[in-house]
């Protein structure tokens, strides 16, 4: 089911992207905006963490995103961690999932100055929602799971 989830957002979300690109830009412009992206993820993870408390995330409303992504809240969800092996792999997935989500992020948030220049209002508005819904969200959810990981390495080592 979660998988299912995933496909519909990621669906959902690319249509304007999709649209913008094979309508109005061209592939140089593409190939740069790519790159820009791509280049963009040589910044630390530890740069973007906006916060390394899990209330500031609970406070933007992590707690309600949850709710609408594979393994969230609605979802009976197996115990993630057992052991320092289990926390490792689920620090790996939180940081593969952030660099997905940030290249993604400059990605629509740079097509969306693209669909501006050639006047596309719409497709304009339609990236901006869709960068909210597939990366904004997704990202506050990461550094939210990684500040509650951080917090119980912490608390485990302290024992």
């Amino acid at each position: 089911m979660g998988q299912l989830i995933n496909a519909f957002w990621t669906f959902l979300c690319f249509l304007p992207v999709t649209a913008l690109w094979l309508r109005y830009a061209s592939q140089n412009q593409l190939w740069v905006i790519t790159a820009l992206s791509l280049a963009a993820l040589t910044i630390p993870s530890r740069w973007l963490q906006l916060s390394k408390n899990p209330v500031f995330y609970q406070q933007l409303g992590v707690r309600f995103i949850r709710k609408f992504v594979q393994n969230g809240d609605s979802y009976k969800r197996k115990k993630i961690i057992h052991d320092a092996a289990s926390a490792i792999r689920y620090r790996s997935t939180i940081r593969m999932y952030e660099r997905f989500h940030f290249f993604c992020l400059l990605f629509f948030f740079m097509s969306t100055i693209v669909a501006l220049i050639y006047i596309q209002y719409l497709t304009a508005a339609l990236l901006v929602v869709s960068n909210i819904i597939y990366n904004v969200c997704p990202l506050l959810l990461q550094q939210y799971n990684y500040a509650r990981l951080k917090r119980f390495e912490q608390l485990n080592k302290s024992r």
